[in-house]
């Protein structure tokens, strides 16, 4: 049966299909040539827009599950998340335009989403494990992404990630206790 509290990850897998979306309505991007972030550039117009705005509106949405919806959850949970919507909203704040600062955001971002999965690891059961595996994976596809720079843009670790974080959090949605 269909868990009413799984309702809770809709307005990110939303983030997620208005992302493939924008993405795919756009003539020049190339999921294996670009990165998400590539859309934020400011010379981009509306779609520079509506990406940082999107990207900005789901770092505040994690905030909101680690310090309203999640809130049973262990404190660890809570604060890796809340950072991690936080440095996912400064992903929209400072987009590819602003070079080193864009990255290390990006990078605390997509390092503490690895880090939230990895946590699973303590709860010492099957689907834990499983999260904690998968955190791992990302790990290694970053890894290999940024050794050699296989695939050559970044969008396909990105989703990848994204798609990972998603299962992270429809898991922990899955395990609240209230309704």
């Amino acid at each position: 049966m269909f868990n009413k509290r799984l309702l809770l990850i809709l307005p990110y897998l939303a983030s997620l299909i208005i992302l493939l979306v924008l993405s795919s309505a756009t003539s020049w991007f190339n999921i294996v040539e670009n990165a998400f972030s590539d859309l934020g550039r400011v010379r981009n117009g509306l779609t520079s827009i509506f990406f940082n705005g999107l990207v900005s509106t789901t770092g505040c949405l994690l905030i909101l599950y680690s310090t309203v919806v999640f809130r049973e959850l262990e404190f660890e949970y809570r604060l890796t998340l809340g950072l991690a919507g936080y440095f996912l909203t400064l992903i929209g704040v400072y987009p590819e335009d602003y070079g080193r600062l864009h990255f290390y955001v990006s990078l605390v971002f997509f390092l503490l989403g690895i880090s939230y999965m990895v946590l699973h690891v303590a709860e010492q059961t099957i689907i834990g494990y499983a999260i904690a595996a998968l955190g791992l994976l990302n790990f290694i596809i970053w890894g290999l992404y940024f050794a050699l720079s296989l695939p050559r843009g970044a969008a396909i670790p990105e989703l990848i990630s994204l798609l990972s974080l998603l299962i992270a959090l429809a898991y922990d949605a899955g395990r609240l206790n209230s309704p």
